[in-house]
């Protein structure tokens, strides 16, 4: 057998394996280089995950302004989502009973032919 194909595994394999580890490294250093306030202090490279809590610095102070905010939309969400449910279903609600009044109309023209038709017993030839 020929070391063709498995050749070719072990080849695919390491780009997959370096493609991956490139990408992860963009990821984590364009990460790095667009929240440089995520590290206390730049000049030390420890990473963002550090065990050491006193490493750690707040990126942001306006938490509580913004959960409020986040309350607020969803408040307006919830209320928006009733207001289209309810309108929706009395949309529903009238075409249902439209669709049942045209079909007791059909159902009395239907009724009324058949008594027209009643009176005439000759069988019909179509």
């Amino acid at each position: 057998m020929s070391p063709g194909p498995f050749l070719w595994l072990i080849v695919g394999a390491g780009i997959g394996s370096w493609w991956t580890a490139h990408k992860r490294f963009d990821r984590d250093s364009h990460f790095r280089r667009s929240h440089p306030t995520m590290i206390a202090n730049p000049s030390e490279k420890t990473p963002f995950n550090s065990s050491d809590p006193g490493n750690y610095q707040a990126p942001y102070d306006g938490w509580d302004h913004e959960r409020a905010r986040v309350r607020e939309f969803s408040r307006t969400a919830e209320d928006t989502v009733t207001q289209l449910s309810e309108a929706t279903l009395d949309t529903i609600l009238q075409a249902t009973e439209a669709l049942k009044a045209k079909m007791a109309e059909h159902r009395a023209m239907r009724e009324e032919e058949r008594r027209v038709e009643g009176g005439n017993t000759s069988p019909r030839l179509v």
